[in-house]
């Protein structure tokens, strides 16, 4: 199971996410109500222990969510669009 690390300072070019999300966001408003917590504890079981480090379980689920809210036809599209 992946953990959320800190980016390298040779890749960061300082962007700010939180400025590139405006502020009146309806998923600003889920984060803040949303918590994910759980999610960990509930899928530890299904993770390998050994191989590639994946994306952290409570990213995957948010990033499912954000699919089903902007009625994303696809993972592809769901990537792509992920950067708006």
């Amino acid at each position: 199971m992946g953990e959320k690390e800190q980016q390298s300072p040779l890749w960061n070019y300082r962007v700010n996410l939180d400025k590139r999300v405006r502020r009146d966001h309806p998923l600003r408003r889920i984060n803040e109500v949303l918590d994910l917590s759980f999610v960990r504890a509930q899928v530890a079981h299904t993770y390998g222990w050994r191989g590639n480090k994946l994306a952290p379980p409570e990213v995957i689920l948010r990033m499912m969510l954000l699919l089903f809210l902007e009625d994303i036809k696809s993972e592809r599209e769901l990537m792509r669009s992920a950067r708006l």
